[in-house]
């Protein structure tokens, strides 16, 4: 298993697919809502497995926030969601950034709690899902 810190431009293919069937094949995201101007500026990361078939990803932008964190149905449970979000935070911390955030999705916010990121348990609508607000000092 491991993760490779890229760019939109090198990785669009695998994080596309990843995302693809994820968010709008499996949770039935708009592709409208799924596809925003964050990608281009954003340092993204794949994680893969023993074969050149991406099994999950992520982004993280300049604010410090962490998104669009998906793993593949198949690989879930196996330690790629927590290998993705180390090395974004790591990538954080380089780039000087000292509390990362996301929305997570009501559902894996226990996956998030393990993590040490905390909230102050408000839930709100995004992108047709219920997500909460969490972050982390880094």
């Amino acid at each position: 298993m491991k993760v490779l810190t890229s760019d939109w431009n090198s990785s669009k293919d695998q994080i596309s697919f990843v995302r693809k069937q994820v968010f709008i094949l499996e949770q039935g995201i708009d592709p409208k809502e799924e596809w925003d101007d964050q990608d281009e500026d954003a340092v993204h990361f794949v994680s893969f497995g023993t074969t050149a078939v991406p099994t999950g990803t992520c982004r993280l932008t300049d604010d410090g926030r962490i998104s669009r964190l998906a793993v593949l149905q198949a690989y879930r449970h196996q330690g790629y969601g927590e290998m993705l979000l180390a090395r974004a935070i790591k990538v954080a911390r380089e780039m000087g950034i000292r509390q990362v955030f996301l929305h997570a999705q009501v559902d894996v916010q226990p996956f998030y709690d393990k993590q040490n990121f905390t909230t102050d348990g408000k839930v709100f609508l995004e992108a047709g899902k219920m997500h909460i607000r969490m972050e982390r000092d880094i």
